[in-house]
């Protein structure tokens, strides 16, 4: 067969077929077999108004919109949206012509099923209205990382499983710790990448749901800040008053909880006395200074005291009460002061200061001598610096004293061996690394305590006030408490850092010291061994 005749015969075949062709494409006008649009099948759909009551439900039809776990529903006629069915048919009629709808008409006159071919789902919306209702929900939703939190303890029945033929038998009870926990990372709704993602869900036939996407901030380890907010509710219910000062020695960063409050300045304040002792004197050359020192804060005796500030006066109690103010006041702390000795009955009138000067709270202090929660656990701090050759006391008063003097003061204040309070709240307090100060009067207790923690060291400064009378069992759980809390704080910064703490301190005695009492043993350095020259 000549090439002639093939394109004769060809000629005659696409003659024959292309009216066949022609009126196919007629018939399957406007929307093609095997067209969906917006997922729908609209093969047979022949007009407008039909197609668009196939895909009205895009329309009506609310959606699910999840910011994290929360559900909220969107209706369409909240932002306008509208589908364009219009565009979507005249989209279609691109498969009407070239290879899609040979392919398209050849299945057909074969028999075999259809290719499916999409056109997307056209949409108008008001994109302010959009914008809108993603800024209102992100005002309600997105937040700051949460805080950490602290599970208080419960007590779990403990049985007697000793030994494994033992049957068992009831013993007692057994208490849990403080657990603490990091909390909630923070989040924030990405606005204008969470417009496609809505329009997705309009223009969706059978997924009608949105996850929003958020920037997530990370939650970090709990601050000290947290440490302060669980301190507070769990004080929350103290029937009196309740101020506590934490310092973390290896950050100096500070947890408060109502530390600018007036308190009478109770035996506490023997650590600013004995202070600003040290601050004029030459190490303990005197045998008999360092055993009123050994007194006044071992035994907490206030004649022993008295004896200090009028050295501190020499010889003049007043004059030894200003000396000490000026050093407190010199330091910052000025909401400090001593007017005369312990145990002095005589009516003085207070010095004004923002702490007794305050409408909110008043623990109606001692107008002979005040302090504050701050000012004393700071007072310990700046002396735990002093030992390590460092902070204000060297640079207020540089050569009026030594980090060797810091260190002899904290030997003479680890002879205050009353094992309460914020001592027995340590987790094991035969073992514990702890130096402190208690006080008491009527209405007032109060503990200042230097304690080698899991991380290292920090100061804890504990004040409570009841009108008329501080009960000294409800005094003591509340600062035990207070104590395990702080403790168990540093023990879950030491488990997330995974750090060891440095060595403790040693402290030595001065090379005249004469021990006043026998059982002085300074546990805090030897771990129950006196620790004499």
């Amino acid at each position: 067969m000549n090439s002639f005749t093939k394109f004769f015969l060809t000629l005659i075949l696409l003659l024959s077929v292309f009216p066949l062709y022609t009126r196919y494409k007629a018939s399957a006008a406007p929307i093609p077999p095997g067209v969906y649009l917006g997922g729908v099948e609209m093969g047979r759909v022949k007009d407008v108004a039909e197609a668009a009551a196939l895909l009205d439900t895009r329309n009506t039809e609310p959606v699910a919109v999840y910011y994290g776990d929360t559900r909220l529903i969107l209706r369409p006629e909240d932002v306008e949206y509208r589908v364009d069915v219009t565009r979507m048919i005249s989209d279609a009629t691109r498969y009407l012509d070239g290879p899609d709808f040979v392919d398209i008409a050849v299945r057909h006159l074969l028999g075999l099923e259809q290719k499916r071919r999409d056109v997307p789902v056209y949409a108008t919306v008001n994109a302010a209205k959009l914008t809108a209702w993603l800024e209102s929900v992100a005002a309600e939703n997105d937040h700051p990382p949460q805080p950490a939190r602290a599970i208080p303890p419960r007590w779990n029945w403990a049985d007697d499983t000793s030994t494994p033929d033992a049957s068992t038998g009831f013993v007692g009870v057994v208490r849990d710790e403080w657990q603490w926990s990091v909390g909630a990372p923070g989040q924030r709704l990405l606005l204008d990448e969470n417009v496609p993602v809505i329009l997705d869900a309009l223009g969706s036939a059978d997924q009608r749901e949105a996850h929003l996407l958020l920037d997530e901030t990370p939650a970090g380890p709990p601050t000290l800040d947290d440490l302060a907010a669980v301190l507070n509710s769990f004080t929350a219910d103290f029937p009196g008053f309740a101020a506590i000062y934490v310092q973390d020695l290896a950050t100096g960063e500070e947890g408060t909880v109502d530390v600018d409050v007036a308190f009478s300045g109770m035996s506490t304040m023997k650590v600013a006395i004995v202070t600003a002792m040290f601050s004029r004197m030459d190490g303990v050359e005197d045998v008999e200074i360092g055993q009123l020192i050994d007194y006044a804060l071992g035994e907490s005796n206030n004649v022993a005291a008295n004896g200090v500030l009028r050295r501190v006066g020499d010889g003049d109690i007043f004059t030894g009460g200003r000396r000490v103010t000026e050093l407190m006041r010199g330091l910052g702390y000025v909401n400090s002061f001593i007017q005369t000795g312990y145990d002095d009955k005589s009516a003085v009138a207070q010095i004004p200061t923002a702490a007794n000067q305050r409408t909110d709270w008043n623990t109606e202090p001692d107008t002979h001598l005040q302090s504050t929660p701050a000012d004393m656990g700071r007072l310990l701090a700046e002396i735990y610096r002093c030992t390590q050759g460092e902070g204000k006391l060297l640079e207020v008063y540089p050569g009026d004293l030594t980090a060797e003097e810091c260190n002899t003061l904290l030997f003479y204040l680890s002879h205050d061996e009353f094992t309460e309070l914020i001592w027995a709240g340590l987790p094991r307090p035969d073992d514990a690394w702890i130096v402190h100060k208690h006080g008491f009067v009527n209405d007032a207790h109060s503990d200042l305590a230097l304690i080698w923690g899991p991380t290292g060291p920090y100061v804890l400064s504990v004040y409570l006030y009841r009108r008329g009378w501080m009960d000294w069992e409800t005094s003591n759980v509340a600062m035990k408490e207070i104590s395990r809390i702080v403790w168990s704080y540093f023990a879950f910064q030491q488990e997330l850092q995974n750090v060891t703490p440095p060595e403790p301190l040693v402290l030595e005695a001065p090379a005249n010291y004469l021990p006043v009492l026998d059982n002085y043993t300074s546990r805090a350095a030897t771990s129950g061994e006196p620790a004499l020259p």
